[in-house]
């Protein structure tokens, strides 16, 4: 009777442990973010150079596109990039520097933290943080905090590319 007891309470718990592992995976799996597709517009050899590091997903890739659409018809060199390659990046090398990302398992990816953490003082951040309920966002940068709703890109690309614009020195054509 006794070991009878025990296998039930280790049957339940493997089972718990079982369930949980098949709920993380399904969650990663359905929540996770692709590669966003690395890509230039315009002269990389211009005075103006912005950044921009995302993730794909259906929202940030066309959030990308708007912004790019706004941009790409200034003399701007814009360059385009996974998050990934944010280890790689040095600030110094532009005028502005777009984050896009999602939050997973409540906290930022770890390319985009170690990032932020080391260019957080540049002055050149522009960081948007997607989130299920659209209010994380790394604490103590300015940062523009949404969920991933499709009919917002006009909108948040607005902002960004008025942040932009004022670390540019442009005023914002309206």
């Amino acid at each position: 009777m006794f070991r009878s007891r025990w296998s039930k309470v280790l049957l339940a718990i493997a089972t718990l442990v079982a369930a949980s592992i098949a709920f993380a995976g399904w969650y990663r799996v359905h929540y996770s973010m692709s590669v966003a597709r690395a890509f230039e517009v315009n002269d990389p050899h211009s005075a103006q150079r912005v950044l921009i590091a995302t993730q794909g997903s259906t929202f940030k890739d066309s959030l990308v596109a708007e912004i790019v659409g706004q941009l790409k018809p200034r003399n701007v060199y814009l360059n385009v990039v996974d998050i990934s390659a944010l280890s790689a990046v040095n600030d110094g090398d532009w005028n502005a520097i777009v984050i896009v990302h999602t939050w997973e398992m409540r906290k930022p990816p770890a390319d985009v933290h170690a990032f932020v953490e080391r260019a957080r003082n540049s002055g050149k951040l522009v960081v948007l943080a997607t989130s299920g309920g659209g209010s994380f966002k790394i604490e103590g940068i300015d940062a523009i905090s949404t969920a991933s709703v499709i009919d917002d890109v006009p909108a948040r690309a607005a902002e960004i590319v008025r942040r932009v614009d004022a670390l540019l020195g442009r005023k914002t054509e309206e």
